[in-house]
């Protein structure tokens, strides 16, 4: 299911669905933003608590949060304020069926990858891989803005991507499937569990944040045992950022090596250099629609089939 654009003046629900606010001044200022855009907003319940450490309250309350943003016909799209970790510990207990009767646009990046992946499996739903309140709303690209407020509030579809950096080929060809992934460790993650996405005919879309280049290996590798490489149509890989080697005795290689020695190993059509991911520029990408790739000529096409 696509869920139906947002309209000027709609409700906006923010939730907490993994770590908590370390700094409630950034989530505000997100929130000002969003109202500044002509948006009315609405906090989860749970969306300012902490629990253990680590985590935005218990896993119930931040499940029943994510639950009565769905249910609540005011609500027409919902806004993870940020990352961190937590989304993992939320997957069994939601009722995807009634989410699958309320679609409606739902926007994250990073950890909420494991909760996007549930909700395209179990109940249908394009979710938003994209800008999140408290990381980027802050001080917005522009760039970032424009893509954002298109993804979210055109009828038409994003078309061929064109971006401040060129996509790069890596492994020739043209392939086209579902667009799925997100952020690679929370993929790997999900292998060998009933919420990890069936990758056949899929276009993978990964990126990372602060792994080491052996740590990125690992988790590609992960992908690969799983048969992930055997299944999708073609991969895109995005930015690795702050994946700088630290001093060890052991020889290391570059990230970018990394990727593209297990594109050659699937052997599918592949770009890399998509702006996504960790970093103040990012596409607003609708995992679960389909993509183009043309790994020959570096670019890359998304449309509103699903």
């Amino acid at each position: 299911m696509y869920p139906m654009q947002l309209q000027s003046g709609d409700t906006i629900g923010i939730i907490s669905p993994a770590s908590p606010q370390r700094d409630e001044q950034r989530l505000y200022a997100g929130i000002q933003y969003l109202e500044n855009k002509g948006f009315s907003v609405q906090l989860g319940q749970y969306a300012l608590a902490h629990y253990g450490g680590y985590l935005a309250g218990t896993d119930e309350e931040r499940a029943s949060d994510i639950m009565a943003m769905f249910t609540n016909p005011e609500i027409k799209a919902i806004l993870c304020a940020r990352g961190g970790y937590g989304t993992p510990r939320l997957l069994s207990l939601l009722d995807y069926d009634i989410i699958a009767e309320n679609p409606k646009i739902f926007v994250g990046f990073s950890d909420t990858t494991a909760l996007q992946c549930a909700l395209y499996t179990y109940a249908g739903l394009v979710t938003f891989s994209g800008a999140m309140p408290s990381v980027d709303m802050v001080d917005f690209d522009s760039w970032s803005e424009k893509v954002f407020w298109q993804a979210l509030m055109s009828p038409e579809s994003l078309g061929e991507l064109q971006q401040p950096a060129p996509i790069q080929s890596l492994i020739e060809g043209k392939a086209r499937g579902r667009l799925m992934g997100g952020n690679l460790s929370m993929l790997a993650s999900l292998c060998g569990t009933p919420f990890a996405p069936q990758w056949e005919d899929c276009i993978l879309v990964c990126e990372d944040v602060g792994e080491e280049p052996y740590r990125v290996d690992r988790l590609f590798t992960q992908l690969a045992l799983s048969g992930v490489f055997d299944q999708i149509a073609g991969i895109a890989f995005g930015q690795f950022t702050d994946s700088a080697q630290r001093p060890t005795s052991v020889p290391q290689r570059s990230v970018q090596e990394i990727c593209k020695e297990f594109a050659s190993i699937a052997q599918k059509p592949a770009i890399m250099n998509l702006q996504y991911g960790h970093t103040s520029q990012k596409w607003t990408l609708p995992l679960g629609a389909i993509a183009e790739i043309d790994g020959t000529n570096g670019t890359m096409k998304i449309t509103r089939e699903i």
